[in-house]
């Protein structure tokens, strides 16, 4: 088993998935009966509710073994990521409730490039970015990650106009979709799509619910399979913003 060597795009099985502890027991039991451990990122009270056990929120990992978390993250998810060999990093930044003051770890990295609005992005992130070089692009968007669903290290879905506007740019391939109003996220009238899935193997794409729900459900669907990526339902009926699935860790090819 091993570290992802890109981020959020796993080269084999996830076997370790940081995902927001107030997810859907049942969707955490799919996860489970995949072979895949979870790291149960608890609710952050500094920030919103809706938003507060979003891992997009609180964590990001940059590369390999390293990831920033925000400063109040609990010494048992700490001590539980250490276990597993992280070198991590906290932040500079604490979170608040209020936007943008609760956007500072919420940054897309899609391949070499990362997406932010970097008047925000904490301090840590920028100083790792650099030295992994992995370079920083300013976007309009504090929220990024949560606006970004990557898809491959050079294409992305997102409902954010400055983010796909700066990714044309990179030379990315982007599908620009309108905001998925049905995507729940309790407290906002929708959620964000990039909240709503992660990979759980190479190409294969775990939503959390339904992704037939999505009102771009066919446009999308057609993105994917034009990329080669799978996907798999952990529910049905519905589809919540969860803060995305992030896969930490994968079984090693040998």
């Amino acid at each position: 088993m091993g570290f992802l060597k890109q981020t959020l795009l796993p080269e084999d099985d996830v076997s370790l998935l940081a995902v927001d502890a107030r997810m859907d027991k049942d969707m955490k039991d799919a996860l489970k009966a995949c072979g895949i451990c979870l790291i149960e990122i608890p609710p952050h009270y500094g920030i919103g509710e809706p938003v507060a056990g979003h891992v997009d929120m609180q964590l990001i990992h940059i590369h390999d073994n390293v990831l920033v978390c925000q400063p109040n993250l609990p010494s048992d998810i700490y001590e539980k990521l250490k276990k597993y060999g992280f070198d991590i990093y906290f932040g500079d930044t604490v979170l608040k409730k209020d936007y943008p003051f609760d956007v500072a770890y919420n940054v897309a990295i899609i391949g070499r490039v990362a997406f932010h609005n970097t008047k925000y992005t904490d301090g840590v992130i920028m100083e790792l970015l650099s030295r992994f070089n992995i370079r920083l692009v300013h976007v309009n968007q504090g929220y990024a990650k949560c606006s970004v669903l990557p898809v491959s290290d050079n294409s992305i879905i997102t409902d954010d106009p400055s983010i796909e506007k700066a990714a044309r740019m990179e030379g990315l391939e982007v599908l620009k979709i309108p905001p998925q109003k049905k995507i729940l996220l309790p407290g906002y009238n929708y959620g964000f799509i990039g909240g709503v899935a992660g990979f759980i193997s190479k190409n294969v794409l775990a939503f959390a619910g339904d992704i037939d729900r999505l009102d771009s459900k066919d446009d999308i669907k057609e993105f994917l399979y034009e990329h080669n990526v799978r996907w798999v339902n952990l529910g049905y009926g519905i589809i919540y913003d969860y803060g995305s699935l992030i896969p930490l860790y994968e079984k090693s090819k040998n």
